[in-house]
């Protein structure tokens, strides 16, 4: 039976590494939601951005914008030694 709420959700995250006209978009408004006991594959080309969203769901790695959100709570409100018992679920 699936929970109130998913157990990852990812909502408008983007990602930009670099600035100005060096400025590379690896995520462009990615909405993702996990469910408990869910299994899921991300799938696409080379240079597509499944590294990227990986390591910002195992909080390698932060969004330029948006949210990620762990049980309900808001990731990029929590200190690096919460993301590292995030890390650890």
């Amino acid at each position: 039976m699936r929970g109130s709420q998913p157990l990852l959700e990812l909502r408008q995250v983007v990602k930009v590494y670099g600035k100005g006209s060096a400025a590379v978009h690896a995520l462009r408004g990615i909405d993702l939601k996990v469910w408990s006991g869910e299994f899921v594959a991300l799938m696409g080309s080379s240079g597509s951005g499944k590294s990227t969203c990986l390591n910002i769901l195992g909080c390698l790695d932060q969004p330029s914008s948006g949210q990620y959100l762990f049980q309900g709570v808001d990731v990029g409100r929590l200190s690096r030694t919460q993301r590292a018992l995030v890390r650890r679920y």
